[in-house]
């Protein structure tokens, strides 16, 4: 099977980007415009050591990129304002899956605990240690072998 051939080539764009091209927007067709994405180039150029760039991305693209996200030109150039201006090379940063939900015992001790559903509790486990909860693990009366599962699954 073929791969679909992209209209708005990642790299090209990186490229005019790191180079200050504030009107990039506009040399873009129809089809290169639908196709970009300011989280997946925001991704991207979070893949740098660029400490400088780090920063600006996180105060000026990430706390806006889904409240923004209708206006993609704007956040092209949101984008190119956080460059440094030299040009770089980028890896892809990977999304990081589960290390902050903790698991799913932990998730229904937190639900039990505070007498929430289990969706609340997803968010609320994130702010427990692995100490804590094993301490509010205990004083729920859990076995030990529910203790040692628990252990485990949150890597106390």
């Amino acid at each position: 099977m073929s791969e679909k051939k992209r209209a708005l080539d990642i790299f090209y764009l990186l490229g005019e980007i790191d180079r200050k091209n504030y009107t990039v927007w506009d040399t873009l067709t129809d089809e290169q415009k639908k196709e970009f994405s300011p989280l997946v180039t925001m991704r991207w150029m979070a893949g740098t050591t660029d400490q400088r760039q780090l920063i600006f991305l996180n105060e000026l693209v990430n706390t806006s990129v889904f409240n923004l996200g209708d206006h993609k030109e704007l956040l092209l150039k949101l984008l190119t304002v956080c460059s440094g201006g030299d040009k770089k090379r980028y890896q892809w940063i990977n999304y990081k899956l589960t290390s902050n939900k903790k698991a799913k015992r932990a998730v229904e001790l937190v639900a039990q605990h505070h007498r929430v559903s289990l969706r609340e509790a997803g968010q609320l486990v994130k702010l427990y240690s692995p100490k804590e909860l094993m301490e509010l693990a205990e004083s729920h009366g859990l076995q030990k072998e529910e203790l040692r599962d628990l252990k485990k699954e949150i890597g106390a």
